[in-house]
């Protein structure tokens, strides 16, 4: 690609690259009509695809309307061929709403339905015999209550897979060394046994194996959840999809769209029994082939507690001998490695295949809140997604599935803007989260939500139908006052996007790094030490990476450097379609100039694959004394003394692992350090990073593409609740001419603030808290040396016309459709009234602090001034800035130009080509959350604060009045 290629299609960004959206439908409710005016605003808006869902809309037929019915067809119908008419994407679930694949078609004791492992136990003293049958699970029996969606069903069938004895050695304790395997002893259903002499009681434990029940709504009938580990449950899903859902017009409209897609949301899969496993009727044959011994006897150190996904995980019992545990520890790996193994060969693998040949893709929010390893299943999908609201959006947390995705190149996507804050936050609030995705190489942004205002009648009032509830949301369509601008706020992400896709990712390090219960419960981690409900913005902003602590790589030398890094499963080097050229890991891909191996458990054909590697000069750093996040809530954490000294798994095979670590850590192109000294072995290494700054900065997050001649460097100010700018030197490989983009424009001009370093190019930013930066170098063309630009104030704008566009309830409209089939569908449409406020003439101030518009009030602001230049200088850039918006999204117009749209963060607009001698006309619009209308009106007393329910407390959610409008200073200001 060449510069002018780059500068013809950033302009206008297609329609691929733009954000895409989840669409909360109100089951099949929904008219023609309301489906097609939604998709026309949304393609209005700039949106670049829908992905659309049933939500349970309370009160209504769910027989008629609910997922799988007629109704819900046709919907889908309409959905499919309304966004392929556009050009949009269009994403199907794999269920009913988002939580699992489900289906009406089965009930939980067929083998297709999601399966769990429970169990009962007896107590018996020392000598003490029993006889006859087994105790058996009551499957009446009142069970725990979940977080995750759905319900138990009625389950009729269980089976007896194992039992197993052991003497209690103490609370929760068991001793290994007396585990007895009996089920070979059983009789049908029964057993005679007596326990043997010595101390202690001994525990009898009865293994079962019946379907977990979990249903799934809204649904025309019942959904349940399917098996994802034995092959039935996919091949369940796919007879499903293939008989009924993809009917020969569906295929059709699939068929006319190239980025028709399946998307497989949250893995939110329930166990109801005390037992806590997930099961299926090949997993112990399969665990017997691929371990190499049998599951059965270790069953009492499996069997454990998960309220809310797989972090929470608490084992039932722990051997009593020390020396034990370590062998505990490798058979529960081998079980969650088997789980994945079977989840990738028997759910995503055929799947794939199957939407393959029917002209889809995969994509998948793959294994986190599962037991299963995070980044192996990377390989099997077509787009790996993650999501900002269980990890916090957190960089370290993005570069988790990260390198799956660029080591495959997959398209690496993420379900943004999800809180527990609904309308209640500024819009830079998800600006600044796109921001952080984007450092991490995540390049498509999947905003989290849209739904019609229309909705039942009964339970949809004003500001429209919630959708995804009022909990785990935002909205991101046209209630909100900030939509006017959404063109312009749309148009600048697909700027982004588009440059973040070009080429191949630049990564300097690759993480090993292995986690079975990734804690993807970091955003909900918002109670405080005292008690406290810590707001989601507080916690965003100032927390975690913002306060100095990333959670799995925590030694910050290499970020602060400039050094990029991200994490993969070892067991992914092995594939064929992973190479090393004796310089780069995937050149072709990432292009890792080192590789990092710290955790104290590696596979032992991983190392002897890194060993033939570093003969060929792999540069490995080897880390002993690292210390990883296990769980935020829990305050639990890992050191591991001594990188790489055991095997995970059961195998035998720690010995062999010793002689090739032996090796390795003597070889010339290994280092081996702390993690403080991570940076000084890459430098002696020579892989001190290709974007690396001249001084560390503690500021600044940097992705880097590269392709042909074209260099593209992002970088983000990711500390935006502080105050002060940072300056940063960005050293890039190669020379040529330096180009900053506009992404609120499209335009690229020449970068003010490069240098020549022999075959270097130094890139100087002052970076605004908050701001995004995309410099593009280009290696074809002569580089030319440039100092930093310097400012001058020209004008600054004190007195403004103020009038606001204040948004509450109107009358809502009653919809209707009668589609001949014998009944009348209606919908409720709540109207949004408009009320203009003049305050007249008024300095700046947020609106709450001016009298005629006060603290409850939401909308749209214009403001209007004169600015006087005396004279304008030719070839002099001008730039407009606003100071603050108190983060609302807006627009800029000067005299008769364009208008644009600004950085929330750093809104400065370029005025160059608006600018005239003399008087100057200057609107500014800017946009509100509806938080202090719907706070007036009451809305949030009735809304629980779901961050504080998962401690089990029931509370509302504390809304507080936000600051709105520009707020300034506003100062034009000339670049000399």
């Amino acid at each position: 690609m060449t510069l002018d290629d780059f500068r013809r299609a950033i302009a206008e960004p297609a329609i691929d690259f733009r954000p895409e959206l989840r669409w909360w439908l109100a089951e099949g409710l929904h008219s023609d009509a309301t489906l097609r005016r939604e998709i026309e605003d949304a393609h209005r808006l700039g949106f670049g695809g829908m992905e659309f869902l049933a939500m349970d809309e309370g009160a209504i037929d769910h027989a008629r309307y609910g997922w799988g019915s007629e109704e819900w067809v046709h919907d889908s119908q309409i959905v499919v061929e309304e966004t392929t008419r556009r050009g949009m994407s269009v994403s199907f679930t794999s269920g009913t709403n988002w939580s699992n694949a489900n289906l009406p078609t089965i009930d939980p004791d067929q083998q297709a339905a999601a399966q769990e492992l429970d169990v009962v136990h007896e107590t018996l003293s020392a000598r003490q015999a029993r006889s006859g049958p087994l105790p058996r699970i009551d499957l009446e029996a009142p069970i725990a209550e979940t977080t995750l969606p759905g319900h138990r069903g009625t389950i009729t069938q269980q089976h007896l897979v194992a039992v197993v004895a052991a003497r209690v050695a103490g609370d929760g304790l068991l001793d290994a060394a007396s585990v007895i395997d009996l089920t070979a002893e059983v009789d049908g259903e029964a057993l005679e046994w007596t326990a043997p002499g010595g101390e202690g009681e001994w525990r009898l434990f009865a293994y079962w194996m019946h379907g977990t029940g979990q249903t799934a709504s809204p649904s025309a009938s019942v959904n349940y959840t399917v098996n994802y580990l034995d092959r039935d449950g996919v091949d369940a899903v796919i007879a499903y999809w293939d008989d009924v859902v993809l009917t020969p017009a569906l295929r059709a409209e699939v068929a006319r769209n190239p980025r028709a897609q399946m998307y497989m949301d949250s893995l939110e899969l329930s166990t109801f029994g005390a037992g806590g496993m997930f099961w299926g009727f090949t997993v112990a044959d399969e665990f017997r082939a691929r371990r190499g011994y049998d599951i059965a006897s270790w069953l009492p150190f499996l069997t454990r507690d998960a309220p809310f996904m797989a972090v929470s995980t608490v084992y039932h019992h722990e051997p009593a001998d020390e020396a034990d545990r370590v062998t505990v520890d490798k058979v529960r790996f081998d079980y969650v490695r088997t789980l994945t193994d079977l989840y990738i060969e028997n759910m995503l693998r055929p799947f794939a295949a199957f939407l393959h040949e029917v002209g889809m893709t995969l994509r998948a929010e793959i294994s986190y809140g599962l037991p299963f390893e995070l980044t192996r299943p990377g390989p099997e999908v077509d787009g790996i997604e993650t999501e900002s609201l269980e990890f916090g959006a957190q960089i370290d947390a993005y570069r988790l599935m990260a390198g799956p995705a660029h080591l495959f190149g997959k398209q690496y996507s993420s379900e943004t803007g999800a809180t527990t804050r609904n309308h209640m936050l500024d819009h830079r609030f998800y600006d600044q989260i796109i921001a952080t995705q984007l450092a991490a190489g995540i390049t498509k942004t999947v905003l989290h939500g849209w739904a019609s205002p229309a909705g039942a009648e009964g339970v949809t009032e004003w500001p429209g139908h919630e959708g995804m509830w009022p909990m785990f949301s935002e909205r991101f369509d046209t209630r909100q006052p900030g939509s006017e601008f959404y063109p312009l706020w749309t148009a600048a992400i697909g700027r982004l996007q588009y440059a973040l896709r070009r080429g191949r990712p630049r990564i300097d390090v690759g993480i090993l790094r292995t986690d079975h219960f990734t804690d993807n419960l970091i955003g909900m981690a918002l109670i405080g030490p005292n008690g406290e409900r810590i707001p989601d913005e507080v916690a965003y902003g100032t927390m975690w990476m913002r306060d100095r602590e990333n959670h799995w790589w925590q030694d910050l030398g290499m970020q602060d450097a400039g050094i990029t890094y991200e994490f993969f499963d070892g067991s992914l080097l092995l594939r064929d379609d992973v190479s090393f050229d004796g310089d780069e890991v995937q050149p072709g891909g990432p292009g890792y100039r080192a590789l990092v191996v710290y955790q104290s458990t590696l596979d032992a054909d991983v190392a002897a694959h890194l060993l033939t590697w570093a003969r060929r000069g792999l540069r490995l750093v080897i880390v002993d004394g690292a210390r990883e996040l296990e769980s935020l809530m829990a305050g639990r954490h890992r050191t591991h003394e001594l990188a790489a000294s055991a095997t995970p798994g059961l195998d035998g095979r720690d010995d062999e692992l010793a002689a090739i670590m032996a090796e390795l850590r003597r070889m010339p192109g290994v280092r081996v350090t702390a993690p403080s000294g991570v940076v000084a072995a890459l430098d002696d290494l020579g892989a001190g990073g290709r974007a690396r700054f001249v001084d560390d900065d503690p500021h600044v997050l940097t992705h880097l593409r590269q392709d042909g001649d074209l260099t593209v460097l992002y970088a983000y100010h990711f500390l935006y609740e502080t105050a002060e700018p940072t300056t940063v030197g960005i050293t890039l490989e190669g020379t040529g001419s330096t180009h900053r983009l506009d992404v609120w424009t499209g335009e690229l001009r020449p970068h003010r603030g490069a240098r020549r370093d022999g075959h270097r190019t130094v890139v100087e930013l002052t970076l605004a808290p908050g701001e995004v930066a995309v410099v593009v170098l280009d290696r074809a063309s002569d580089a030319l040396d440039s100092a930093p630009p310097a400012t001058t104030e020209v004008a600054r704008a004190e007195r403004w016309r103020l009038i606001v566009e204040s948004w509450d309830a109107g009358e809502p409209e009653v919809l209707t459709e009668d589609r001949g089939l014998g009944y009348v569908s209606r919908e409720v449409r709540p109207t949004t009234a408009v009320t203009r406020l003049d305050p007249g003439e008024t300095e700046l101030a947020p609106w709450s602090e001016i009298p005629a518009v006060g603290p409850d009030v939401s909308g749209v602001g214009e403001y209007t001034t004169t600015i006087f230049v005396p004279d304008v200088e030719t070839g002099v850039r001008y730039v407009l800035d606003l100071g603050s918006t108190c983060g609302g999204l807006g627009s800029v117009r000067v005299g008769d130009g364009l208008a644009r749209g600004f950085d929330t963060a750093h809104p400065v607009i370029d005025v160059s080509g608006d600018i005239r001698p003399g008087e100057n006309a200057v609107t500014v619009r800017v946009g509100s959350s509806l938080n202090n209308r719907l706070r007036a009106r009451g809305y949030y007393e009735r809304v629980p604060d779901i961050g504080v329910q998962l401690t089990g407390e029931e509370r509302t959610q504390n809304a507080v009045v936000r600051e709105y409008g520009l707020v300034g200073p506003v100062l034009l200001l000339r670049e000399d």
